[in-house]
């Protein structure tokens, strides 16, 4: 399926706009530097019927993390009876390429997966096939 709305989340600045690079022919790209902006434009998205089908998140930020998140936009699209295979694919970004770190990101967020920052371009287009999705022609 062509992706057509992402939101990014990531505090580094330079981490955000690498990937909006990458997903120049996506319609509706949204880059937001905190998890609390994320909810915020989430749940915006939500009430519009505008859904994003993708969420890149980073799991490393200050205050409200990638996890804490990620967990708050489930929640929300659980109250909103969302069914899991309608749910906006998360992919998890981290610069901590640890089994812990991986696993506890696809467990407690139910991300369908991760890419190691910084992102490479190839890794990046394929991490989205894995999940379904593909960036515009």
């Amino acid at each position: 399926m062509d992706l057509s709305r992402c939101l990014i989340v990531d505090d580094e600045e330079l981490g955000r706009e690498l990937v909006v690079q990458y997903l120049q022919r996506v319609p509706v790209v949204v880059a937001v530097g905190s998890g609390e902006e994320a909810v915020e434009k989430f749940r915006a998205a939500q009430e519009a019927g505008e859904p994003f089908e993708l969420v890149l998140l980073d799991i490393v930020m200050p205050g409200m993390d990638g996890i804490a998140t990620g967990t708050a936009l489930r929640k929300m699209e659980k109250e909103r009876g969302i069914a899991v295979a309608q749910q906006a694919k998360i992919i998890m970004l981290t610069a901590r390429n640890t089994p812990l770190d991986v696993m506890q990101s696809l467990m407690s967020v139910q991300s369908a997966a991760y890419l190691v920052k910084p992102v490479e371009p190839d890794k990046f287009r394929e991490t989205l096939n894995k999940v379904g999705l593909k960036i515009p022609r």
